[in-house]
């Protein structure tokens, strides 16, 4: 994906965990942050605890939307992703794309990834791995105060 484009849609077919989301209905009001990321990578989970503290600290300032991207076979098993999330305290919405439909929308190719859109749905800033998260935050924080104009 480039700057500047649209939050893709999220297929009707998926399945998810924790609530279900819609272009329709994560656009207009605040920031989004789409976080792919997978039971099998451990800088995932590493890296989740970051975002974890940004929700607290920031609240519904944001949405968060996560994709669970798998990398094999072995990461296609929903009481294993079931058991992550609770072990991590995700509560936000998690798409399973066990198809790959999300990830290739967003052209995504590895985890952890962020992309992070404003409250019109553009794509304002993209990250992967886990440097630059104070990057991500600090563009986080932009489009929080942008949202309040």
């Amino acid at each position: 994906m480039r700057l500047r484009e649209e939050l893709p849609e999220f297929s009707g077919d998926l399945e998810w965990m924790n609530g279900h989301v819609t272009k329709a209905n994560l656009i207009g009001g605040v920031p989004i942050l789409v976080h792919f990321w997978s039971i099998s990578c451990p800088l995932c989970e590493n890296i989740f605890g970051t975002i974890s503290k940004w929700k607290k600290v920031y609240g519904d300032n944001f949405q968060l939307v996560g994709v669970h991207m798998p990398r094999s076979k072995d990461d296609i098993n929903n009481k294993l992703i079931r058991q992550t999330a609770d072990r991590l305290d995700m509560k936000n919405p998690i798409c399973l794309d066990h198809k790959l439909i999300v990830t290739k929308k967003f052209q995504n190719r590895i985890v952890p990834s962020f992309y992070l859109f404003d409250k019109k749905g553009l794509l304002r800033h993209v990250q992967s791995g886990e440097n630059g998260l104070k990057m991500l935050e600090k563009r986080l924080i932009l489009l929080m105060k942008e949202q309040k104009k």
